[in-house]
C-alpha cells in the first residue's frame, strides 16, 4: 500500500508531503487547486511520459517520491525478478529536468522506465474520466474473469501443456527444411568440411612456420654463425677442431695409460670421450638448422608462403585461429550429422505434437468452461453493482468466444460487452461506454473483486462528476466498502463521497512570495465538517450546510463503526 508521496517542484506545488492510511481516502479541494497535479504525480511515478512543462516556473526540476509497504510475498518476488533488492518496502523517484533528463530509482537504484512501468503496474492504478484506458483494453479482460474464476490452478497446468507444445512445435519447425534447401545446405558443409580437413592443420603450426620463415629470410648470417660453430667444434679443413684436438688428447692419454696403468688416466680418458661426444652432438644438431631450409633457402620459403597464405585464407573464412577453425569444423559436422537425423526427429515430433496438441486442447477446454461459468456469476455481480451506481438501463456481459487457434492464455478471447441505453446492441466497452459511465463500471468490478484484485492502491479521478446527490451516496458507500480488500484514494467534488471517507485530505492554495504554492493538509472532524459544507454550499456556508455536513459526517462515521 502507498503510505508516503513527497512531491517537490510540480506546477504549483513548491514541496508537499502526504502520508496515507489504509482504507478510503478522499482528496477534495476548490476547483483548480491542484488535485489534478496530485494524480498527474503520481502518473509519473506509474511511467507516464515526462511532461516538462510540470516543472515548476522558475525551477530547473521536478521530482516525486512514493513509498510503499505491506507488500505480498509475489509482490517482493516480482520486484526482485526486476532486479531491485526487496524486503517489503520500495521506495519509487522519479526526477525529470528542464533539459530532458530522467531519473528514475526504485530502492535506490536506477532503472529504465519500463521497468519502472512493470513494478507499477501491479501495486497502482488510476480510474477517472480520462485514465481507465485499462479497462479497454481487451487483453486486461480475460485476467479479470480468471481472477474471479479463481482458476489459477487450471491455468497453470494448460500453461505447462501449452509451452511443451510450442517447444515441439518450433523445434520441428526449425528442422522442416525443402529438398532443395537440405541438399544446398548439405553440399556446403561437406565443402567447408572437405576445405578445412584437405589442409591438415596442427596446432601452432602457424607460429612455428613464422618463426621458419624469419630463419629463412636471414639464412646469410645463420649460414655463418651455423658453419662458424660446425668448423670449430666437429670438422676444420684448415686447422684441427674441438673434437679433432680432443680425439688426440684421448690418443695420446690411451698410450700413456699403457706404460703407466693408472685407475686415474683411465677414469680421464673415459671422460674426455663424453666431452668428445657432446661436441660432436652440439655441432650435428647446429648444422641441422640450415640443413632443413635443404638446398634452395628460396624453395623453402615459397614452401613456407603459400602455407601461411593457405592458413590465413581458411582462417577468414572460419576463425581467428587454427583452433578456432578446427572447432567450426566439428561443429559443421555435427550439423550435418543433424540433417541426416532431421528426418527421423521430425517423425518423432510430430508423435509429440500430436499427443501434446490433444492434451492442450483437453485442458483449455477445461479452462473455457471454468471462465464460462464465472464469466455469467461475474456478469450479474457487475450489473448488479452497476444499478446500485444508478447505471440501471446500462446492461453488461461478458462474452468467451473460441479463437482460431491456442495461445499462451488459453482457446478463449473474452470481451466485456456493454450497451448503456435501452435497445442498443451490446458493443465493446471503448466502442459504446463514456468517461463517466467506465469511471463507474471500473467502480462496480472493483466492487466485485473487494479482496481478490491484487492490486494494492486504487485511485479513482473524479469517479463522480456529473452525478447526482443519491447517485453519489451509493457512490461513496461503494468507495469505502471496496476499500476493505485494498487501498482506495479518491478525488472528489461530492460531499457524499467524501463523507464516507476513513482519512479526508484537502488541496489547496494560497500566494506564497508573489507566487502561488499548493498545499494539503489531512483534517480533523472539525476541519472536515468544515470543507464538506464548503462543497455542499459553495462560496455563501450556511449554518443548514453546517448542520447538513455535520449529519452526513456523523452518519457516516457510526456506519463505519457498526
Amino acid at each position: 500500500m502507498l503510505v508516503s508521496l513527497h512531491i517537490e517542484n510540480v506546477a504549483t506545488i513548491k514541496t508537499v508531503d502526504i502520508d496515507f492510511d489504509r482504507g478510503f481516502t478522499v482528496l477534495s479541494g476548490e476547483t483548480g487547486a491542484g488535485k489534478s497535479i496530485i494524480i498527474d504525480s503520481v502518473n509519473l511515478l506509474l511511467g507516464d511520459k515526462s511532461n516538462r512543462e510540470l516543472i515548476r516556473t522558475g525551477e530547473d526540476s521536478a521530482s516525486v517520491r512514493a513509498i510503499f509497504t505491506a507488500l505480498s510475498d509475489k509482490k517482493i518476488n516480482d520486484i526482485k525478478e526486476c532486479g531491485i533488492d526487496c524486503d517489503g518496502e520500495l521506495e519509487v523517484y522519479r526526477e525529470i529536468s528542464a533539459n530532458g533528463r530522467n531519473i528514475i530509482k526504485c530502492n535506490g537504484r536506477a532503472v529504465p522506465t519500463y521497468t519502472l512501468r512493470q513494478i507499477m503496474k501491479n501495486l497502482v492504478s488510476i480510474h477517472g474520466q480520462n485514465s481507465s484506458l485499462a479497462l479497454l483494453d481487451e487483453d486486461t479482460h480475460i485476467r479479470y474473469l480468471d481472477s474471479y474464476a479463481e482458476n489459477e490452478a487450471l491455468r497453470l497446468d494448460y500453461e505447462k501443456c501449452f509451452n511443451e507444445l510450442n517447444n515441439a512445435v518450433n523445434e520441428q519447425r526449425e528442422l522442416i527444411i525443402d529438398e532443395r534447401e537440405k541438399a544446398r545446405l548439405t553440399e556446403d558443409l561437406n565443402r567447408q568440411i572437405k576445405e578445412i580437413e584437405s589442409a591438415k592443420l596442427k596446432d601452432n603450426e602457424e607460429d612455428e612456420l613464422l618463426a621458419a620463415r624469419t630463419r629463412i629470410k636471414n639464412i646469410e648470417q645463420t649460414s655463418k654463425y651455423v658453419k662458424s660453430v660446425y668448423k670449430n667444434l666437429y670438422q676444420n679443413d684448415k686447422a684441427p677442431s674441438a673434437s679433432e684436438r680432443i680425439d688426440a688428447a684421448i690418443k695420446a692419454l690411451e698410450a700413456l695409460n699403457e706404460t703407466e696403468q693408472s685407475d686415474k688416466i683411465a677414469e680421464n680418458i673415459n671422460r674426455l670421450t663424453g666431452f668428445k661426444y657432446e661436441i660432436d652432438d652440439i655441432a650435428i644438431e647446429i648444422k641441422s638448422i640450415i640443413e632443413d631450409i635443404g638446398e634452395d633457402p628460396a624453395e623453402a620459403l615459397d614452401s613456407i608462403e603459400n602455407r601461411l597464405a593457405l592458413i590465413s585464407r581458411i582462417k577468414r573464412k572460419y576463425g581467428s585461429d587454427i583452433k578456432e577453425v578446427n572447432a567450426y569444423c566439428e561443429e559443421q559436422k555435427k550439423r550435418l550429422d543433424e540433417i541426416k537425423k532431421a528426418d527421423k526427429r521430425i517423425a518423432e515430433l510430430s508423435e509429440i505434437i500430436k499427443k501434446a496438441k490433444a492434451e492442450a486442447m483437453q485442458k483449455a477446454a477445461a479452462l473455457t468452461r471454468s471462465r464460462k461459468d464465472a464469466s455469467k456469476k461475474l456478469s450479474e455481480a457487475v450489473l448488479s453493482e452497476l444499478k446500485y451506481l444508478d447505471l440501471k438501463k446500462v446492461r453488461f456481459e461478458i462474452a468467451v468466444e473460441l479463437k482460431k487457434q491456442l495461445s499462451s492464455d488459453g482457446a478463449d478471447n473474452v470481451t466485456f460487452l456493454i450497451a448503456a441505453n435501452t435497445g442498443d446492441e451490446l458493443k465493446p466497452l471503448d466502442k459504446t461506454a463514456s468517461g463517466g459511465e467506465l469511471s463507474r463500471i471500473m467502480l462496480a468490478i472493483k466492487s466485485v473483486f473487494a479482496g481478490k484484485d491484487d492490486i494494492d492502491t486504487v485511485i479513482y479521478d473524479e469517479v463522480d462528476t456529473g452525478i447526482s446527490g443519491a447517485t453519489s451516496e451509493r457512490i461513496g458507500n461503494r468507495l469505502h466498502m471496496t476499500a476493505k480488500g485494498c487501498q482506495v484514494i479518491a478525488v472528489t467534488h461530492s460531499a457524499q463521497v467524501a463523507s464516507n471517507a476513513d482519512q479526508h485530505i484537502l488541496i489547496y492554495k494560497t500566494d506564497v512570495d508573489d507566487k502561488t504554492q499548493t498545499f494539503c493538509k489531512t483534517l480533523n472532524k472539525e476541519e472536515r465538517i468544515k470543507e464538506l459544507s464548503r462543497i455542499i454550499g459553495g462560496i455563501d456556508v450556511t449554518q443548514n450546510a453546517v448542520a447538513t455536513a455535520a449529519e452526513m459526517l456523523e452518519k457516516n462515521t457510526e456506519r463505519t463503526n457498526i
